[in-house]
């Protein structure tokens, strides 16, 4: 595999709880990360173009945010922690991930993404994030069928030869800004707060959350729930099993670092779990080979702060 290129940009997610799965090679995919356009960045943390040319493409990705993408060539289905599966082909988006997915997909996958913020997803399709959380559906579902239009005109204009992915992600720029809706000032406030919070420490204590936040216990959990996907305690388990996760495939991690890792879980068995729940594979498996484009997507170099992490 190429490495993550960057040409202007950032990533993606992915992962199952069950059985190994039998990664596609590392080396036969590709990952380009392009920044988003400078106004679409509230709303748009990273945009990715993945291409593997396989026939079948078996892997995991992280737990997330929400994705809106663009299946240029090949379709498949994403399975969940609870089991179900939803197929995945064209315009399609999901909600904020809760745990590790797996995907499979019958190749060759061009797929266009665009990661969205808590605050994009609510923003750009009206919707609460926690009714899309582990769920995949067509993006025409929240964004009408001039979505699939342009999908059908990205495909066959990638096939001919004649679109660049950067005339794509203009395309859609323009598509997404038309359709940002108004967020109250204090649901932004809010926001900010509950990224800063995630931010401060690898194990933030939700009892220090709520008094930060102008409103009542109750109100603030269904905020969060609206916007991240879960309520706080949730939310801290993830990326503190995601962060541990990124630390762990970081190079430059000390075995200082290692030890203070390990500090945040009850016992190593707890820390196995929940990497694995969150990342998709256990620390251990993190420096496998099969685990290349896992470790991509940890990398801390894919997020400019906790709100675009992992991707």
């Amino acid at each position: 595999m190429q490495e993550s290129q960057m040409a202007d940009c950032d990533n993606v997610e992915l992962s199952p709880m069950d059985a190994q799965v039998d990664s596609v090679a590392p080396d036969k995919i590709e990952v380009v990360q392009f920044a988003p356009p400078v106004e679409l960045a509230p709303y748009v943390t990273q945009v990715y173009f993945f291409r593997c040319d396989e026939r079948y493409i078996h892997d995991r990705q992280p737990a997330a945010l929400g994705h809106l993408i663009f299946l240029l060539s090949g379709s498949g289905e994403l399975k969940f922690q609870d089991g179900h599966v939803d197929p995945v082909s064209g315009a399609t988006i999901f909600g904020p991930g809760l745990a590790a997915v797996e995907f499979r997909f019958d190749g060759p996958l061009y797929d266009l993404g665009f990661a969205l913020s808590p605050l994009g997803f609510v923003a750009l399709t009206g919707k609460p994030a926690n009714q899309f959380a582990d769920k995949a559906v067509a993006a025409s579902t929240l964004f009408g069928p001039d979505i699939d239009i342009m999908m059908e005109t990205f495909r066959d204009g990638y096939r001919r030869g004649d679109m660049r992915i950067a005339d794509m992600v203009g395309q859609v720029s323009g598509f997404l800004l038309k359709r940002v809706g108004k967020v109250p000032p204090a649901h932004m406030k809010m926001i900010k707060t509950v990224i800063d919070w995630l931010s401060s420490d690898l194990d933030p204590d939700v009892d220090r959350l709520y008094p930060q936040l102008d409103m009542s216990r109750s109100t603030a959990a269904r905020l969060i729930t609206r916007y991240f996907g879960c309520a706080p305690k949730p939310l801290m388990r993830k990326y503190r099993a995601l962060r541990a996760a990124s630390l762990l495939v970081d190079p430059a991690c000390t075995p200082e670092l290692r030890a203070k890792i390990e500090s945040l879980f009850y016992d190593q068995p707890h820390m196995i779990r929940e990497v694995r729940q969150f990342a998709g594979r256990t620390p251990g498996a993190l420096d496998g080979d099969d685990a290349k484009i896992l470790r991509i997507w940890l990398s801390r170099d894919n997020y400019r702060d906790i709100e675009t992490f992992p991707g």
